[in-house]
């Protein structure tokens, strides 16, 4: 973070205020060049090709494109060609991608899929610095300089930010019917242990339903989570289910290996007691799990939990929910670049990639277009005043036709609609948490895996193998966990947290 500004004035300078601060001022000439051209119109059009991961199938994907590319033809000068790819898949697919190199616009990179150190390291993504300024102007000066810094690596910023709450508070997303049924008092879950009761109810009285619901054995769905515990991960490639950390408020800015700390024990003792009571599915479904969601064969979700969950979810499964974030709010750069979207080395129209970006980000009909689908068909509002939508006449969640539900991936999510009653008001609510978070020490810290690429790569699959099993409780931690730490020596994490401690040094005495 630059000298002159401190993560206390980052924090308490907070919200809308503070997201226009700083960039904005230098950005004048160029809005006005941009309001030039908004009252002159393009001359020319240009197809931009969006590439990013879907969650749930989008057969009407072709409807809203036309209805998108209405407005983005004649006042910006651009279409966009969606191309979405089923989330099991995209990863992989990216990687082959980029080895191949694939010409392609506007990507979909970040640290938790098609990772974004990795693809900066590889040269797949454009430094966007310059083109930021110039073609995207009020996405730029909607953030400030410090909000930036965060995408930096090496000093250039690689991915576009998107809006949306900056904390990852994980927890229990509970369905509504089944709380009020056993008396679950979210006010009095501060753990993850004091779920247990609730997970006990349901495994008993409910036959039928599977008390925790999950897709597959993976970094999530679990009671641990990094951010939980107080820790940002700071290896660059793992989300918080790494263990390459640093405690958020240590000033000494130490690296640890958080599955050597008995807090990281006691969570994967909870998962294995979990398990072991039948809470978890025995055969994760996979993709059936959402299809399973909605039939009602599971009572809790536990994942990030926002302001607006409990509405995005409604939409999803067709129930109503109850969610609690549990742990510290901790403000991180993992959080802050947790989304956003990139332009591609290859593409072959840069500067038109960036204009579709910065209508994204600022054109509310664009937007909500490509978050919600066509209005009447896919969404009807139903509280204009409040801009709460939920489903036409005839549409639910299981047949909805463009139902994505990831508005937090495609630009500025503060301009989405509300899910649902109980959510409106999130958005400012989101602010103040940003506002309110504890700042990481290691806020702004880009780690530069050059050195250590192999022992990183084989870190990472020694938590896939060995971490994900049991932090899911499918390991018995008496053996799993002095296997797991094998492991990772094996592989190398020392001197991956050596080559990580040396680079925070660094930076810090930087500052």
């Amino acid at each position: 973070m630059p000298k002159g500004f401190s993560r206390r004035d980052f924090l308490a300078q907070g919200g809308k205020a503070l997201l226009a601060g700083g960039a904005i001022g230098a950005a004048g000439p160029l809005l006005s060049a941009c309001d030039w051209f908004a009252k002159s119109g393009p001359t020319s059009t240009t197809e931009v090709a969006y590439t990013y991961p879907t969650f749930t199938p989008v057969p009407d994907v072709a409807l809203v494109q036309d209805a998108m590319n209405k407005i983005l033809k004649p006042k910006y000068g651009v279409t966009i060609k969606l191309n979405p790819i089923d989330f099991g898949a995209y990863d992989q697919k990216q990687k082959l991608a980029v080895a191949a190199g694939d010409v392609q616009d506007i990507v979909y990179s970040v640290p938790w899929v098609n990772n974004y150190y990795v693809n900066v390291a590889q040269g797949a993504l454009k430094p966007l610095d310059s083109l930021l300024k110039s073609h995207a102007p009020k996405t730029y000066g909607s953030m400030t300089v410090q909000a930036w810094q965060a995408t930096k690596v090496n000093g250039k910023i690689y991915g576009v930010l998107n809006q949306q709450p900056w904390t990852r508070p994980i927890g229990p997303r509970v369905r509504k019917d089944l709380a009020d049924k056993y008396n679950l008092d979210l006010t009095k879950v501060n753990t993850f242990d004091d779920l247990t009761p609730f997970l006990a109810a349901v495994k008993a009285g409910e036959p039928k339903v599977t008390p925790i619901g999950i897709a597959q054995i993976a970094d999530k769905g679990g009671p641990y989570s990094a951010a939980y515990l107080g820790y940002e991960i700071v290896d660059g490639v793992s989300t918080d289910a790494g263990v390459i950390g640093v405690k958020a408020d240590d000033p000494n800015l130490k690296v640890v290996n958080i599955a050597t700390l008995p807090e990281f024990l006691q969570q994967v003792q909870l998962a294995r007691q979990w398990f072991q009571a039948g809470y978890y599915p025995v055969d994760p479904p996979g993709e059936q799990a959402t299809a399973n969601w909605r039939a009602g064969k599971y009572a809790v979700e536990i994942d990030v939990v926002h302001r607006d969950s409990t509405g995005q979810l409604k939409a999803t499964y067709g129930f109503e929910f109850v969610a609690k974030g549990l742990g510290p709010l901790v403000l991180t750069t993992g959080g802050i670049i947790a989304t956003m979207n990139n332009i591609s080395s290859t593409s072959k129209h840069p500067e038109a990639a960036m204009t579709l970006l910065e209508a994204l980000n600022t054109d509310v009909d664009v937007y909500r277009l490509i978050c919600r689908g066509i209005e009447g068909t896919h969404y009807a509002v139903t509280d204009a005043k409040n801009a709460v939508v939920g489903f036409p006449t005839g549409v639910t969640a299981s047949n909805d036709r463009y139902n994505p539900q990831t508005s937090w991936m495609f630009g500025d999510l503060f301009n989405d609609f509300y899910s649902s009653e109980d959510t409106v008001g999130a958005w400012p609510l989101s602010l103040k948490d940003n506002q309110t978070a504890i700042p990481s020490k290691a806020l702004g810290f880009a780690f530069d895996p050059t050195n250590v690429k192999t022992e990183l790569a084989q870190v990472q699959k020694a938590q896939q193998q060995y971490g994900y099993p049991l932090i899911m409780g499918r390991a018995n931690p008496s053996s799993g966990l002095s296997n797991y730490l094998s492991k990772l020596h094996d592989a190398g994490v020392d001197k991956v947290m050596s080559e990580i401690q040396r680079q925070l040094d660094s930076w810090r005495s930087s500052k």
